[in-house]
Order: C-alpha cells, then structure tokens, then sequence
C-alpha cells in the first residue's frame, strides 16, 4: 500500500480498537480521498467478516493429519510466500474453503439415514414410513429442513424449505412462501452452504458499512 506510514498506523489502531474518535474521523476523511488506503481498509473488513464467521467451524480430528502427511516435502518459495502476503483475502478464503468442506462433508457423511426435522412449529413425524407432514392448519412460521424423508404439506411454511436426501409430495395441497431447495448429493450440500455464508457474510459487511 503506497501512502505515508502514519495512515498504515492509523489503520492498524483503528481495527484493533484502539483508534480515538479524532483519529477515526481523520481516517474516515483519509479513505475518501485515498484509494489505496480505501481498498485496504476493505480487504481487512473482508477478511475479518471471514474470521468471525467460521468461528464455530470445526474440522474433523484428523482432518490435520490427514492434509499434512499427503503434502510434498518441498519448502515454499519466497515467491509463494511474497504472493500470500500480498493477496490475504484469497488465502483467507481458501483456508476457510478447505475448513468449511471438510466440516460440512463430515456433516453429510455422519447423518446419511437419520430422519431429522428442524425448523418452529408442529409437525408428524412418522418414522417408520420416513415422511414428515406439516398438517392441515399448521402454519410454520420460519424455515424448515428435512433430511432423509419425505416432505408431506398440507398446511403453510412461512419461510424456506431444505430437503436434505428427501423429496416433496407433490400432491399435498399446501403453501410454502419462500423457496424449496433440493440436495441430494454431497457436493450440492457443500454448495448451499456456501452460498448461505457469502450470504451471511455480504449482509455483515453492509451492516458494519451502515453503522460506521
């Protein structure tokens, strides 16, 4: 970033939540102008967003060892290394993906035949059959997954609905508001999640925009 050093610090007190209120109206004025320091401040914004929200993402146990013992016993270069620091959002993002996946995978494989409903509301649960029906006069007020069944309507879902290795029966004379999602593969399962986090992810960072 080319720009006077005192703005590298400034920058720096400001996310570490030591910065004054006279120095953050000096760097909000600063970014206005500077386009450098503009984008910096945002990749670091980004950056953080990703942080906080992998947070309850665990990997599996052996996840570590795992990745370790398949890696080349080759050091890395001081070129990698040189375009590592200089791109921290991309390598942020690929820690995360790697961390996500496996988490996520883990998810899928473990609960592969298990009948599971989540969502407010009161719904039958007929395991034996495998079906889940929301019956007639029942309003589901929120969003509702179900894995491993099938998916019976009869009432209304205000919300979205996750099927999960599952399928909807068509016939039910029910309404549901928001979307219907199907996943019946593995990869499709990491995709949803995914695209539920860079969801959650650009509505954090147009919040924190907002309030500053």
């Amino acid at each position: 970033m080319k720009c006077e050093p005192k703005y590298n610090e400034l920058i720096d007190k400001y996310f570490d939540g030591e910065a004054t209120s006279q120095e953050k109206l000096e760097l909000y004025k600063h970014i206005e102008d500077c386009q450098d320091c503009r984008e910096h401040v945002n990749e670091l914004r980004k950056a953080i967003a990703f942080i906080q929200s992998a947070s309850h993402i665990e990997a599996p146990s052996d996840f570590t060892d795992k990745v370790m013992a398949r890696l080349p016993e080759r050091k890395m270069s001081s070129k990698w290394r040189g375009w590592l620091r200089k791109h921290p959002i991309v390598a942020a993002a690929s820690v995360f993906f790697l961390l996500m996946s496996a988490s996520v995978l883990s998810i899928w494989f473990d609960s592969q035949d298990d009948l599971y409903v989540s969502g407010p509301g009161n719904v039958i649960v007929d395991n034996e059959n495998r079906t889940v029906i929301v019956p007639e006069g029942e309003v589901i007020k929120g969003d509702l997954t179900v894995r491993n069944a099938t998916f019976i309507n009869e009432g209304e879902v205000l919300g979205n609905v996750l099927l999960v290795n599952s399928e909807p029966y068509y016939a039910s004379a029910g309404r549901v508001s928001g979307e219907i999602n199907e996943v019946n593969q593995a990869l499709e399962w990491v995709w949803y999640h995914m695209k539920q986090f860079f969801t959650e992810v650009v509505s954090f960072t147009s919040e924190e925009r907002i309030k500053e």
